[in-house]
């Protein structure tokens, strides 16, 4: 997984990931802002604030008699009382008393919890907040810790006094209230970064193949051509996929270019023997080699196209051409004539036949080899459909008889993981592997080079 992320973990990557998940995101996010504002409407509260304040004397006659003159040495020993007086307010022994004194149910630690003592600094005055939802209770807490301090404290401590400056008052204004707007705000953002975290993720972990750099990041192995992926413009309009003179520009050009570069590949062989193959299905292997084949016929060259997918056999079909008495039958002994049919003037066929029991033991037999041969003398090229790589090993066996692997991928359809596995074998057997054909490219992308003549056929 981590290798995967790592893999996949590029600027132009996240960019897609965000572009094609965008609506959703913003989905997330309203979704998460409607929640934060119902929560907000149906939970909303205000708590209300009850103060009431003291002075601290150094001795508690001082309380009642107004002629005396307090010295600086009286001032900091009352300063030096505040914190103690504080901590006897908020202590268990006096939260009972207050709570005894009003007649209420609300426990000592949620008093404790929602009272606060504050010193004004350089004084020797300190003030009392309680927090309450209800403001009247928040004023007679504060005003009952009013009336019960100076007598509790001098009790407790047995030094100094305390005298009460101002009284609580009725709160109008909530201290603080819930802010539905604040909530949604919250909401909102919260299900952005979690919306963005998860579509992230998760697309950082499709392996899937999106863009042709994803190819060309992971592999040395050169892209020899792209095949546009033609859509017909409606239902009645179908478009001929299998290459001919007819073919829109983009799709001849785009095997004309495949060609061209496949040929550099051939290693001077009189006839290159190619196998056509892919890491699954649905990738369009058959297609690309029926078309390859076919690009070749048009400068003239004589060509061999062999089904050697037993287990599926989809060329047949594709071709309209007739299946019995194909390779299989030829492989297993049943006919001993070549199985070769004519198709167009310069190209031949050999179709599957029958699906075998056992089409990888027919493959790695020495009457395929003697076909092989036989072919190679007759023909110029030659092109072999096998099955996917990392479906079964029918294409493996083939390893030492052929000039090169041709891989096709498919855009949105192949994964790279699956395809560096399949490069992996192949390499593993000194295979070598000409090239990939990048199928299925959108002729919407900016990677498409002939995309201005396929404007007609989008769907």
């Amino acid at each position: 997984m981590f290798e995967t992320l790592l893999t996949n973990f590029y600027f132009d990557k996240i960019i897609q990931i965000i572009k094609n998940k965008l609506k959703y995101i913003i989905l997330i996010s309203i979704l998460f802002a409607l929640a934060g504002g119902a929560y907000g409407t149906y939970y909303k509260s205000s708590t209300y604030v009850g103060q009431i304040s003291f002075y601290v004397y150094s001795n508690k006659d001082y309380i009642s008699d107004s002629s005396v003159n307090i010295n600086s040495l009286d001032f900091t020993q009352a300063k030096n009382l505040v914190s103690s007086y504080m901590q006897i307010l908020r202590s268990n022994t006096f939260l009972e008393r207050v709570q005894k004194e009003l007649g209420i149910s609300y426990s000592v630690d949620y008093l404790r919890s929602n009272i606060s003592a504050v010193s004004i600094e350089d004084t020797a005055v300190f003030s009392v907040n309680v927090y309450n939802p209800n403001p009247e209770d928040a004023m007679n807490i504060a005003n009952a810790i009013g009336e019960l301090a100076p007598n509790e404290i001098i009790r407790i401590v047995k030094s100094g006094g305390i005298e009460v400056l101002d009284k609580a008052e009725l709160p109008t204004v909530p201290y603080q209230s819930t802010s539905v707007t604040k909530l949604i705000l919250i909401g909102a953002l919260g299900g952005l970064v979690l919306a963005f975290v998860l579509f992230l993720s998760f697309g950082l972990l499709d392996t899937t193949i999106q863009k042709r750099k994803d190819i060309e990041d992971i592999f040395k192995i050169p892209i020899l051509g792209d095949v546009p992926l033609m859509i017909a413009s409606s239902k009645k309009h179908e478009i001929n996929k299998i290459l001919s003179l007819d073919s829109p520009f983009g799709l001849r050009e785009a095997y004309n270019n495949i060609r061209a570069n496949l040929r550099l590949t051939g290693n001077l062989k009189r006839c290159p023997v190619y196998a056509i193959t892919s890491a699954d299905s649905a990738e369009g292997k058959t297609l690309n080699a029926v078309n390859i084949a076919i690009s070749y016929t048009q400068i003239d060259k004589k060509v061999l196209l062999i089904d050697a997918d037993m287990r599926k056999r989809s060329m047949s079909t594709m071709l309209d051409i007739d299946e019995s008495d194909g390779l299989s039958e030829y492989l297993a002994g049943i006919v001993d004539t070549q199985p070769i049919i004519q198709y167009l003037d310069n190209l031949f066929v050999i179709s599957a036949g029958m699906m075998p029991p056992n089409p990888a033991d027919l493959l790695s037999s020495s009457r395929w080899n003697e076909l092989l041969e036989y072919c190679k003398k007759e023909f110029d090229v030659i092109f072999i459909d096998l099955p996917p790589v990392g479906i079964v090993s029918d294409a493996l066996l083939l390893s030492n008889s052929t000039t090169a692997y041709l891989l096709i991928t498919r855009e949105k359809v192949s994964k790279f993981d699956r395809e560096k596995k399949v490069v992996l074998q192949l390499e593993a057997l000194k295979a070598n592997i000409c090239g990939f054909i990048y199928n299925g490219i959108s002729m919407k992308s900016k990677d498409y080079t002939y995309n201005k003549y396929g404007k007609d056929y989008f769907g």
